[in-house]
């Protein structure tokens, strides 16, 4: 077991800012559910950018990944191979069997923020692929009662870890959850320890985290592509990724929607 030369509490969230946070997840989750429920082979990426403007519009929220992060679009759409970042595309069709990974950011406009990420198989069922998402989906909802006051986030990136040795996938040392409050993405990152002393960080009534899983078939090799944002398996190995909001409590609470894994 990793030791470390100091604890530290995670930064709490007002009950204000929970319950804007509760409001918006609510609609960020019929906004995921809309765009994936219309995922079908044939359809270009792009278009299911455009519909998550048309289902943000209708709901009130901000599309953060554009204005926030200075990202191309304002969602991500990867297929198969593109493990993170794929800027959607109007020559980019999604074809039968595809995996499909979908990453929305939002806000309220009023300080709360959201973000979500979520893997499906497009027409045929592949089992291979199907497997993978499986597996993924097993690893974060595995996670979501570890997510108590007092677990400490090296325990909780550790029992991501252990999800994923059982299951036989590996997961992305590059990507990894976060904390959520006034701002949309804070430190701790749900990572293991990089070093044998360090600081961990106890997790606290009323905080807020993006719980989040990159999946791989096998252990990845990670590049970015020339457009600056696109990042691939150079070895070709399919990803999946799955996130949660989840509000740390005696009981956690998961604030974001769940979705199908077959369109």
């Amino acid at each position: 077991m990793p030791m470390f030369t100091t604890i530290r509490p995670t930064t709490p969230n007002s009950p204000a800012l929970n319950a804007q946070l509760a409001i918006l997840t609510h609609a960020h989750s019929e906004l995921m559910a809309a765009v994936l429920g219309a995922v079908q082979p044939g359809m270009a990426t792009a278009d299911l950018a455009d519909m998550a403007r048309e289902q943000a519009k209708k709901r009130g929220i901000g599309l953060t990944m554009r204005t926030n992060m200075g990202f191309p679009d304002d969602i991500s759409v990867c297929l198969n191979t593109q493990a993170m970042n794929a800027i959607p595309s109007r020559t980019t069709l999604i074809k039968d069997g595809d995996a499909v990974k979908l990453a929305v950011c939002g806000t309220d406009g009023a300080g709360a923020f959201c973000v979500q990420n979520w893997s499906m198989q497009a027409g045929t069922i592949l089992p291979r692929r199907r497997l993978l998402l499986e597996h993924a989906r097993a690893c974060i909802d595995a996670a979501v009662p570890l997510c108590r006051p007092g677990v400490t986030v090296s325990a909780l990136a550790a029992q991501l870890g252990k999800s994923a040795l059982e299951k036989g996938i590996f997961l992305s040392p590059q990507f990894a959850g976060h904390m959520i409050g006034a701002e949309p993405i804070l430190p701790p990152m749900i990572v293991k320890p990089k070093s044998w002393f360090g600081t961990d960080h106890v997790l606290t009534e009323g905080t807020v985290l993006s719980l989040f899983v990159l999946a791989h078939e096998g252990k990845p090799t990670l590049t970015e592509r020339g457009d600056g944002w696109t990042v691939i398996d150079r070895q070709g190995g399919l990803s999946a990724a799955f996130s949660h909001m989840v509000r740390v409590a005696s009981a956690p609470q998961v604030l974001t929607g769940a979705y199908p894994l077959h369109a």
